[in-house]
């Protein structure tokens, strides 16, 4: 399995999906929703499945008290959890309560935490080529307001493809180029992250990852957290090592993007840039935090002792 697929994978089970997603809400300053940790560990395993179903739909339509909530979205991440299947009227009624969006009185963060328990709930019902469910999630990807709801419909996108039809995967390719075309798209550094393992299915003639993320992560048009995406997207290829080197020690870059550089330097770099990498941090501490391992990296491994790469999950 390619870095990539780990990469998407780690994203696009419940922890995975809820963590990032999560994230981005609270950078964008949103509601926070009910931990899903408290959810879980409801014992929800015996409630029968209409029943349980039934709250689901209540809160989904009405909303409900953060204890009805947190009820909902417990049975959702157990149905998940044990693959136990909706029947066709159920998963119909959970899909049409979906469409139908947030209740009026719903937070922003709650309704996108018992959103993605229910797609992840959706995804144990019938097999993930789901036409009905595909739309429900190209439509938010694209469409939805807030940005924590797009990021969820595009890694659950991302694990329904492969199982797809060639033309929903096509359909899906159109979608994740589109964002990619977009400079002001803040989901663009995900739509990258899913454009990297699809593109083996795209056919010649289209632009690489690599290529486009060279030139996302160059790009200062577009918003500093994709262009940080766009470099550790294809941190495993050596390509990237002259793009880290023009960007560690450019002043005028943001500190993340400096630190993302940095950091790649040391995983690729050679005894030549241990010069950059000491003014780089020498320069604020927080440029160090990257600066100083990525130095003992390069020395680790020049002396044959090479440091483990830790792998998003």
């Amino acid at each position: 399995m390619t870095s990539s697929r780990r990469f998407l994978a780690g994203l696009a089970v419940v922890g995975g999906c809820a963590a990032l997603a999560m994230l981005a809400w609270i950078m964008t300053g949103g509601d926070t929703p009910v931990p899903a940790t408290k959810a879980v560990q409801r014992d929800t395993a015996v409630k029968p499945l209409g029943k349980g179903l039934d709250q689901v739909l209540k809160v989904l339509g009405h909303g409900g008290t953060s204890p009805e909530l947190e009820e909902a979205i417990g049975f959702l991440d157990t149905v998940a959890r044990l693959g136990k299947g909706l029947e066709e009227h159920q998963r119909a009624a959970l899909l049409a309560a979906l469409e139908r969006g947030a209740p009026a009185k719903m937070a922003d963060g709650s309704w996108s935490h018992i959103f993605n328990s229910a797609c992840n709930a959706l995804a144990t019902a019938r097999p993930v080529t789901d036409e009905a469910l595909l739309s429900l999630l190209e439509r938010v990807a694209l469409d939805d307001p807030r940005l924590v709801m797009r990021l969820y419909a595009l890694q659950h996108l991302g694990y329904r493809y492969d199982a797809a039809s060639p033309a929903s995967q096509q359909r899906l390719r159109d979608l994740v180029q589109r964002l990619l075309a977009d400079p002001a798209s803040k989901a663009a550094g995900t739509a990258l992250v899913l454009w990297r393992r699809w593109e083996q299915t795209a056919g010649p003639g289209t632009l690489s990852s690599l290529d486009l993320s060279r030139a996302m992560a160059a790009d200062a048009g577009r918003p500093a957290d994709v262009r940080v995406t766009a470099l550790h997207a294809i941190g495993d290829d050596p390509g990237v090592l002259d793009l880290a080197r023009v960007i560690a020690p450019d002043r005028t870059q943001p500190i993340l993007l400096r630190k993302a550089a940095l950091n790649l330097i040391g995983r690729h770099g050679e005894a030549g840039d241990l010069t950059v990498l000491r003014q780089c941090s020498g320069e604020n501490p927080r440029l160090a935090q990257a600066g100083d391992p990525a130095a003992r990296s390069i020395k680790d491994r020049l002396a044959g002792h090479p440091e483990p790469v830790l792998r998003p999950y």
